[in-house]
């Protein structure tokens, strides 16, 4: 699929719009990397909890 992307943007935009095109996709992909690393480090910390939570609902039983 990129290649057909890169094809059109070479073939068929003026030189001022396939900058702007480039430079928007590339601030983008660093968006998205953000977001990711961002995500993952949610992730973890929903882990924690959930795992906070089940080692204290365990420590209930046993004290039951």
């Amino acid at each position: 699929m990129g290649k057909i992307r890169d094809n059109l943007i070479n073939r068929f935009l003026p030189m001022w719009a396939k900058e702007t095109v480039l430079a928007e996709n590339r601030m983008l992909h660093k968006k998205v990397l953000r977001l990711e690393i961002e995500n993952d480090l949610l992730k973890s910390y929903i882990d924690g909890v959930k795992l906070g939570l089940k080692a204290r609902k365990n420590n209930e039983r046993k004290a039951d």
